[in-house]
């Protein structure tokens, strides 16, 4: 019999981070085209839900870089509501170029020469630059985020009249407070709690930290000095040191339009640009006379990162020195109170039986999935299809007649997302493993080859 009354099932989204906030809007324009569009029947389900973060606050860890939606662009714009997606342009890193159908190159410099040692044109269209920062904010409109909840521990009920092995899913939170849906998926990043309570065992979760250290910063600079960066590309470029194998990353974080930018324009006098620096960390590998901190390194240890910002900050400019411009000023330029951060690079490989999900109560998306380095810029894009492939499914579960439960919903969204995500973490390791091997990068080196959602 036809339900005349859908049955709701909750929906808790643990983490306010990009993939999470994404699919709150997505299966908020699923409502909105259950609610708008005529259906021959009703749905059999609607869905509701609620995020949880544990961080206090919006932007709490700051604001974070910038990054490339790709191959995933046309899912996104699908499964965005549409008074989200029309305000999409506003997290252009680069509005002028955008205006002006350029869409830059992906290159690989000589950092001594500044040469491209690879080089091809992105095509128009197949890709979009935007800020985190903005992105997020523009997410978070229109759906209920509970801040300060960190999660603690998860339950799950057993309903003996329903044909599933369990009928809710409760989460605990630190504060004492507990929240109870059909549903729960972990959207909390690389190292997630999630993760940790679905796997056999806490160390099962762990990520895998790579052989490489990484220093990060984002710094506004005045609009003439960026000139040069900007004419060799108008979003991102990255090189390497043949010499050390040091591996660098510009990009803009933000870049106001030509007509808005002081004399001419508006009065907007700064970019915001993000850089990275990172190198081997190996025996016998990249090493300096003495740490930044004063004391001997042992003899045969890896390079670890200074303890200290005044540290980090000396030490990328050491590794600069000798760089072609506009790389070198870049860092050498770089003022003395700039917030210079060591970034952890690691990840996670997804598999078959590596997590249990709770008789269909649970699932991961995301870098709580599958966590990947940033050297193939694809993980926000392996999140988009991590959400697409998620919602299409519980649209098609909630039809009336369909024969598709949440424990079908579940099974069928982890089979794919791990056969599509488990080699693209081993790529993106590849891919940063052969940035620190100058003499390895060519066309043939994933850090290099052509992106795509599957191979």
């Amino acid at each position: 019999m036809p339900h005349s009354i859908p049955q709701e099932k909750h929906i808790l989204i643990i983490g306010a981070g990009l993939t999470g906030l994404i699919l709150a809007q997505a299966l908020r324009h699923l409502n909105h085209l259950h609610s708008t569009q005529p259906q021959p029947q009703p749905p059999k389900y609607t869905y509701t839900y609620t995020i949880y973060e544990r961080d206090p606050y919006a932007f709490a860890r700051g604001a974070g870089w910038s990054l490339t939606i790709h191959w995933a662009l046309t899912d996104l714009r699908n499964i965005l509501p549409p008074d989200i997606l029309a305000r999409f342009h506003e997290c252009l890193v680069n509005p002028g170029a955008a205006d002006r159908g350029i869409a830059g190159n992906f290159q690989y410099l000589d950092l001594r020469t500044g040469r491209p040692k690879e080089k091809w044109a992105i095509p128009w269209g197949a890709a979009s630059r935007v800020s985190r920062e903005k992105l997020l904010a523009l997410l978070m409109e229109g759906v209920d985020i509970q801040w300060n909840k960190h999660l603690t521990s998860i339950t799950t009920t057993t309903n003996p009249t329903s044909t599933t092995t369990t009928s809710t899913i409760t989460a605990h939170f630190i504060d004492h407070t507990t929240a109870t849906g059909s549903l729960l998926i972990g959207c909390d990043g690389s190292r997630s709690t999630v993760r940790r309570h679905l796997t056999p065992t806490p160390t099962l979760a762990l990520p895998s930290r790579l052989p490489i250290r990484l220093l990060g910063l984002r710094v506004p600079y005045p609009i003439t000095k960026i000139a040069k960066c900007e004419a060799l590309d108008v979003h991102f470029f990255q090189g390497g040191d043949p010499l050390t194998n040091v591996y660098f990353w510009f990009s803009f974080i933000y870049l106001p339009r030509p007509e808005d930018r002081y004399p001419e324009g508006k009065g907007e006098t700064e970019a915001v640009c993000q850089m990275m620096m990172s190198w081997p960390f190996e025996k016998g590998g990249l090493r300096r006379g003495k740490n930044n901190v004063g004391e001997e390194e042992e003899e045969g240890e890896g390079m670890e990162a200074p303890g200290d910002n005044a540290g980090r900050l000396a030490l990328m400019k050491e590794l600069a020195n000798e760089w072609a411009e506009p790389m070198r000023e870049m860092v050498m330029d770089l003022p003395d109170d700039t917030d210079v951060r060591e970034i952890v690079l690691e990840d996670w490989v997804p598999g078959v039986g590596r997590w249990g999900n709770q008789g269909g109560r649970a699932t991961l998306v995301g870098d709580a999935a599958h966590g990947m380095t940033m050297f193939r810029g694809e993980a926000a894009n392996h999140g988009v299809i991590d959400v697409s492939v998620l919602v299409k499914l519980l649209a098609e579960s909630a039809k009336e007649g369909s024969e598709l439960e949440l424990e079908d919903v579940v099974n069928v969204y982890e089979k794919e997302m791990i056969q599509r995500t488990q080699p693209a973490v081993l790529k993106s390791r590849q891919a940063c493993l052969d940035a620190h091997r100058f003499d390895r990068v060519d066309g043939s080196s994933p850090l290099i080859s052509r992106r795509a959602m599957k191979d």
